[in-house]
Formats: structure tokens, C-alpha cells, sequence
């Protein structure tokens, strides 16, 4: 149990930061100073931007759809109307997921009007492995609660 703290701690709460902007390179390189002041016990609540993340993928009931709509986008940039015609979803459905991650930083969009091209932002697609995890969690909670 020690070892999964301790890779929050070193791993995956400075991606998640540095996914959102919210830690420069340098914090990264000190990151192991700070973290001997975290408790291990209360790591994901020292990272709000960890638990945003995680709840918008894994946590949410709208999870699931986030996360397919991340893989679809990792594929090719695409409009809202094609996600919906892929995920066999409603368009509002899909807009109100696509504004989700658009305002979390994990998605951004090219034009104002209907018919605007998505893409997964630049931080996101950088760190594509990191997230992928949490992509994958989602869609197994996914696929056990059917």
C-alpha cells in the first residue's frame, strides 16, 4: 500500500499538475522536497487538480462517455455531431461532455459555430500516458457495472 502512496505522491499528482498548468518544471523538480511534508495518508486531497481530473474520468457517471470521447479525439480531431454519430449518443449529450473537458483544460476547440473541431490540448496530448490510465479505469468500472 506504501509503494501506490508513494507513486501518487512522485508520479502522478505532478503529471496531473503540470497537465493543467498549475506546476512549472521547476516545482516538478522539487516535488520530492514537498512531498516528504505530505502525509501519505491525504495525498489525492493535497492535489485538487489530481481529484478533479479523476472525478471528471472515473468517479463521475458521465465518466465513461468522457473518456471514449478522449480516445475518439486521440484518433483524429473531429465535431460534436460525428462523436455523437460514433458513440450512437445525443448531440446535446455530447456538447455538455465536450464542455466539461474543455473548462478541465483536457480538450480544446478550433472555431465558435456549429460544426467546431475538437482536439485533446496540447498539455493532454503530451502526457497521453499518464491519462490513458485513468481512461482505462473508467472504461473497466465501465464495463463491470453492466
Amino acid at each position: 500500500m506504501m509503494v501506490v502512496s508513494e507513486l501518487l505522491k512522485d508520479l502522478i499528482i505532478p503529471f496531473l499538475a503540470l497537465l493543467v498548468g498549475k506546476m512549472s518544471d521547476d516545482d516538478l523538480a522539487n516535488n520530492d522536497r514537498m512531498s516528504d511534508n505530505t502525509p501519505s495518508d491525504g495525498v489525492i486531497h493535497t492535489c485538487p487538480m489530481y481529484a478533479r481530473i479523476r472525478w471528471l474520468l472515473v468517479e463521475s457517471r458521465g465518466g465513461p462517455i468522457r473518456s471514449k470521447i478522449l480516445l475518439l479525439l486521440r484518433e483524429r480531431p473531429t465535431n460534436i455531431n460525428r462523436i455523437a454519430k460514433e458513440l450512437n449518443m445525443d448531440y446535446k449529450t455530447i456538447k455538455h461532455h465536450l464542455e466539461l473537458l474543455e473548462k478541465n483544460g483536457l480538450v480544446q476547440r478550433l472555431g465558435l459555430k456549429y460544426g467546431d473541431v475538437y482536439f485533446i490540448n496540447d498539455n493532454a496530448y503530451k502526457h497521453w500516458d499518464e491519462l490513458y490510465v485513468l481512461v482505462k479505469e473508467s472504461l473497466k468500472l465501465d464495463s463491470n457495472s453492466r
